[in-house]
């Protein structure tokens, strides 16, 4: 039986073998491999496979225009399914199966998995990141109020202006970043969607209804003449700058729109965001967004663009 080598003389080091030296490569590559895994978010936990293995992905939208809306047929529409119909096929990702629910069930239905992914213009917030997995931001947007032309309430500015009002009713969605704003700062009319609040404000229910600025504007054009959109930093007496059609530009401090995953789906994400950069801010993007009343003022800062003028 031969006896392994004994210790190299002193002052010089021991040589390594030909099989060290291969077990110390592996080390090093296992050790790269997880740096980069564990950075990428694309550790093996079955995602995708799973949804390969479905056929189909399921996604689930709840309806507010310009974000999620149905088409004359019943067709889903709108900036984020048509956004994620386009980053499925450049993930390679099966055929989409639509899930409409309401807003204020979008995390629960994903949580409890009736569908892969939300596309409905859902708000990153640290309360739905400590819940859901997001996407890296797909729009920058502003609040806004839609009230009625004379504008009961004098609304100007932001949400925080309303603190110290009294005898007020303000419509939102259930669910929405908004309720959550306002509801410690007066009377909450809470609604399941965007058309109820339009509603709601043509029929004196609620003077306001606090929701994004695309939406709000949006819902002003129905019926035109009746309504008024306000981004949430004009002046009440500028009525011009919704007439015109033209928008603020995406402040720092504005919302930012994404998709949303379920917490345990990190390689679905990842695939995701991998397909979304090559395809936000491309010419195909641009076109959607100009379709529902966005531009490219509307993208976050890290997507380069062109920019409106």
């Amino acid at each position: 039986m031969s006896r392994p080598p004994g210790p190299a003389p002193a002052g010089r080091p021991a040589a390594a073998t030909p099989r060290r030296r291969l077990l110390g490569q592996c080390a090093l590559a296992l050790a790269a491999a997880t740096v980069l895994l564990g950075a990428a978010g694309l550790w093996q936990d079955g995602s995708v496979q799973r949804v390969e293995a479905a056929g189909v992905l399921r996604v689930g939208y709840a309806v507010e225009a310009p974000y999620a809306d149905l088409g004359p047929k019943g067709d889903v529409t709108g900036e984020s399914p048509e956004s994620a119909r386009r980053i499925a096929v450049a993930a390679g990702l099966p055929r989409i199966e639509w899930v409409q629910t309401e807003f204020d069930k979008l995390i629960s239905g994903l949580l409890a998995r009736r569908f892969d992914v939300v596309a409905a213009g859902l708000f990153i917030t640290p309360e739905r990141s400590r819940q859901v997995l997001f996407s890296d931001p797909s729009l920058c947007v502003r609040p806004g109020w839609l009230v009625r032309l004379d504008n009961p309430l004098r609304l100007q500015g932001s949400y925080e202006d309303m603190i110290g009002q009294h005898g007020f009713r303000i419509a939102v969605l259930q669910g929405s970043v908004e309720a959550e704003r306002l509801a410690p700062r007066g009377e909450l009319l809470s609604l399941p969607d965007a058309q109820s609040g339009r509603l709601a404000v043509l029929q004196g229910l609620a003077p306001a209804l606090a929701l994004s600025w695309p939406t709000v504007r949006q819902l002003a054009l129905e019926p035109p003449g009746r309504l008024l959109a306000l981004p949430a930093a004009a002046s009440a007496s500028s009525p011009s700058v919704v007439a015109q059609g033209s928008r603020p530009p995406c402040a720092p401090d504005a919302d930012r729109v994404a998709f949303a995953f379920h917490p345990e789906d990190r390689a679905l994400q990842a695939r995701w965001n991998q397909a979304q950069a090559g395809f936000l801010g491309q010419p195909e993007h641009l076109q959607i967004l100009n379709r529902f009343g966005l531009s490219a003022d509307d993208l976050p800062a890290s997507v380069q663009a062109p920019r409106s003028h």
